[in-house]
């Protein structure tokens, strides 16, 4: 019962709460201007808003682990707040600057890591033994795994509703996860997850009425990356550290490509081009929603892929 709630309950407040939060950012301009390297033609307001306070919402009404909960809502909020400035500044023409962003998104993990939610050991490849991290270390592979996984799903929100879908099969192959490992608080935020960014997904698919934003990349990027710490990183197996990188393959492969390609030219890494995976399937000749289309086969391809790693590794 709490599961149908979980879903249920967290795709109907991000449904009531979306006409309101719509609203809201038309009536103070809160909207992402088109511009060259984009896709849009006309301004359309950004509503991530509405997928934080609902998840944190639904989160505390159930019986979700409450230090999860604590590391969810103080680093989620830190993290939707750092995306809200930059969306704010882009609303007026203006963009904000990438280090203190960053710094942000340190906070936000490090905030996650204070709660408690944390990578504490590796799976030795060679061995199969556990190798328990010390404190320092925890932090860090804690830090740079959010920190990327945050950053990933942003880099993914380029075209009307690519990232939303990706998170939902994202959050779907997480809940079969977590329910196969017996982890029911991870299962709790996966579908919370999973209800809010498929209420989104109505109002973001091509043509899209609203935008996420990066306040909405970065907290559901952020949420994907804490669900994996205390899910399949904690099953004490390869396949564990394996699983997570499976799912969030497209978007890793994408960023990887990117970020060699831009250092390989001479850009710097964290400004944004028309390089990506669903850039150049549009320069082919793709529609948006063929392209989307495509990028979600590929993106649930790697999902399944996880899916058949994990059971194949239990069987």
């Amino acid at each position: 019962m709490q599961n149908v709630v979980a879903l249920f309950g967290a795709y109907a407040v991000v449904t009531a709460l979306m006409p309101l939060v719509r609203k809201l950012a038309l009536t103070y301009r809160l909207v992402d201007q088109p511009n060259p390297r984009k896709v849009h033609q006309i301004p359309v307001p950004v509503t991530g808003g509405a997928m934080w306070l609902g998840l944190i919402l639904v989160m505390w009404i159930l019986p979700v682990e409450r230090t999860l909960a604590v590391g969810l809502t103080l680093g989620g909020t830190v993290a939707f707040a750092v995306g809200f400035l930059d969306d704010c500044f882009k609303s007026r023409g203006g963009d904000f600057p990438a280090w203190p962003k960053l710094l942000g998104q340190i906070l936000a993990a490090g905030l996650l890591y204070a709660s408690g939610v944390r990578v504490y050991f590796l799976t030795n490849p060679f061995s199969g033994g556990l190798v328990l991290l010390p404190p320092v270390l925890s932090f860090l592979v804690t830090v740079v795994w959010v920190v990327a996984v945050t950053n990933l799903i942003n880099f993914m929100d380029g075209l009307d509703g690519l990232a939303c879908g990706i998170v939902t099969i994202a959050g779907v192959t997480m809940a079969v996860i977590s329910y196969v490992y017996a982890q029911p608080a991870i299962l709790l935020i996966s579908l919370i997850l999973v209800g809010v960014s498929a209420a989104f997904f109505r109002y973001n698919f091509n043509p899209a009425r609203a935008f996420m934003g990066d306040a909405g990349a970065y907290f559901l990027g952020f949420t994907l990356a804490a669900v994996s710490i205390e899910g399949a990183f904690k099953s004490a197996t390869l396949v564990g550290l394996l699983v997570p990188v499976l799912v969030l393959g497209l978007p890793i492969a994408d960023t990887v490509y990117n970020i060699t390609r831009r250092l390989r030219s001479g850009q710097p890494v964290y400004v944004a081009d028309k390089g990506h995976t669903h850039h150049r399937l549009l320069q082919a000749g793709l529609s948006q929603r063929q392209t989307v289309l495509v990028m979600y086969l590929i993106s649930l391809c790697f999902s399944l892929t996880a899916l058949v790693v994990l059971f194949a590794s239990r069987w």
